[in-house]
This record gives C-alpha cells, sequence and structure tokens, in this order.
C-alpha cells in the first residue's frame, strides 16, 4: 500500500506569545506564518509545525540532525511551534480548527476530474 503524501497548508499568526519562565511572555508578540503538515497516515487529522517565516522574513526549520541553525533559532522554532500545536491555547484551537477545514477540502477534491473532462471531450463529437 502506497503512502498519501503529506498534506500542509499555511497558518498565519499575530501576537502570538510564548512562554518564558515559566509565564506567559507578553513583552514579546511574534507575526509570521507556520506550515502546518499532516502527521501522517497513522495521526488522521493532526498536524505539526514543519517551517515558520517571521513576518521579518526570518525563516526558522524544524530542529533535526542535519538542522544547522543555532541554539536560539531551534528554541525558538520549539517555543512557537509548541503554543500553535497545543489546542489548549486560542492560537492552537484556531490552527487546528483551520488544518481542519483545509484537510477535508482537499478532501473533497475530485482527483479524477482532469480525466472525467478527458472523457466528456471525447464523448461530445459522438452525440
Amino acid at each position: 500500500m502506497q503512502a498519501s503524501p503529506a498534506f500542509s497548508c499555511e497558518y498565519s499568526f499575530d501576537e502570538l506569545s510564548i512562554r518564558l519562565c515559566d509565564r506567559w511572555e507578553t513583552g514579546l508578540l511574534l507575526y509570521g506564518r507556520a506550515e502546518l503538515t499532516s502527521a501522517g497516515d497513522d495521526y488522521e487529522d493532526e498536524f505539526y509545525v514543519s517551517a515558520i517565516r517571521l513576518d521579518g522574513g526570518a525563516r526558522l526549520a524544524r530542529p533535526n540532525r542535519s538542522n544547522t541553525a543555532s541554539s536560539f533559532e531551534m528554541e525558538l522554532f520549539r517555543r512557537i511551534a509548541a503554543v500553535i500545536e497545543d489546542d489548549r491555547t486560542h492560537i492552537g484551537r484556531h490552527a487546528a480548527e483551520l488544518f481542519a477545514n483545509e484537510l477535508e477540502q482537499c478532501r473533497q477534491i475530485d482527483h479524477d476530474e482532469p480525466r472525467k473532462l478527458e472523457q466528456e471531450r471525447i464523448l461530445e463529437p459522438l452525440m
């Protein structure tokens, strides 16, 4: 069985605050876009943040072994992603709702539409 390709969509956030020193830091508000990517076939309708682009242009990639980002950038990514992926936060609930809506719309698209249109085009002259 072939795995389905990962679905992703873009989520815009503004005035995102992160946790610092065990409290929500509202003196540091972040603005940007996050790429929400499906977590895989075993985690239907769940997502993770795969990339973040801040409004100033900085791009933060999900930390991994080959990622050479500074420890500050990796920690900033982790903290932003933690808020967006947490459905107990307002932003997390909003991101989850957007992801679910976008995924449902994608599922409703008829991926066989080009073939059907071609068949209709061929059959039209026969009528």
